[in-house]
């Protein structure tokens, strides 16, 4: 099977989360890992692969919103104008770090995944007066980069100008130019697949998907068609999830009380293993 090659700081904010659940003695993830928890979450409701919606049974029985804590984590709350309410807004929308670092921008795959290859594509670009040395886009370890165009809308993807990234910054990368970055990998350990955005940088996201294939033991090229196999369920897109949420949803826990615990992901990101 091949596991997703998240980046380090991806890795980093992963074991951050479920350290903090174990500080926290709470839920199915401060005992198991998270596939043992979601097989057997699925298992008692199953689920379709794509991504979990936000404050839904399989987000609070697995506690996802842990990993949304911290200055790492962007997050995808939007307050309104008045600023006495929001919501969870996904791509098509405009991403930008606070606080002078890079942030990560997650969405998590469902249990229905499992056993599974799953294809996770992000289209993108930057906007003008971005810092272009230290690239954005998804946050893949290996991934396939295939160039968009420069036009008001992405162009169709027909896999003629792709190339093969090592890491993050080894793919190319314009400022106007519309991207797609791409990923197929089997779940193992970890549900978490981020756009992640650097400072002095505006990310124009299009779109933020996943979709699963039943694994046949093979893993096929980012950008060859599917003719060998039928998706089992379909694509996912960021606009099906909208839900209304407050911080409190995000950010704390499911009584909407603060535990008292304090965790700070960002800590571990000089000390991680490669």
């Amino acid at each position: 099977m091949t596991k997703l090659n998240m980046s380090k700081k991806t890795r980093c904010l992963w074991a951050a989360g479920m350290a903090a659940l174990a500080v926290a003695g709470k839920g199915v993830l401060a005992d198991d890992d998270w596939a043992t928890a979601a097989k057997a979450f699925c298992e008692k409701s199953p689920q379709p692969c794509g991504w979990v919606a936000d404050d839904s049974e399989e987000w609070n029985a697995l506690n996802l919103g842990v990993y949304m804590e911290g200055t790492a984590i962007g997050g995808w709350y939007v307050p309104n104008e008045d600023g006495d309410g929001g919501q969870v807004t996904y791509p098509p929308r405009t991403l930008e770090t606070f606080g002078g670092m890079s942030q990560e921008f997650p969405r998590f795959i469902s249990c229905g995944c499992l056993g599974k290859e799953v294809t996770a594509t992000a289209v993108f670009k930057l906007e003008e007066g971005s810092d272009i040395s230290t690239g954005a886009g998804l946050d893949a370890k290996q991934k396939t980069r295939c160039s968009l165009g420069t036009g008001e809308q992405p162009a169709d993807n027909d896999g003629s100008d792709c190339q093969d990234c090592s890491d993050e910054s080894s793919c190319d990368i314009n400022v106007s130019e519309w991207y797609s970055d791409t990923v197929t990998f089997t779940p193992t350990d970890s549900p978490m697949v981020s756009i992640f955005v650097n400072p002095g940088q505006t990310l124009d996201v299009q779109s933020f998907e996943a979709a699963g294939i039943a694994s046949s033991g093979s893993r096929r090229r980012l950008n060859e068609s599917d003719s060998d196999g039928e998706y089992s369920d379909g694509e996912y897109s960021d606009g099906e999830y909208s839900d209304e949420a407050s911080p409190a949803t995000a950010h704390s826990d499911d009584d909407g009380s603060d535990d008292g615990t304090q965790f700070d992901p960002c800590y571990v990101h000089t000390d991680c293993e490669t």
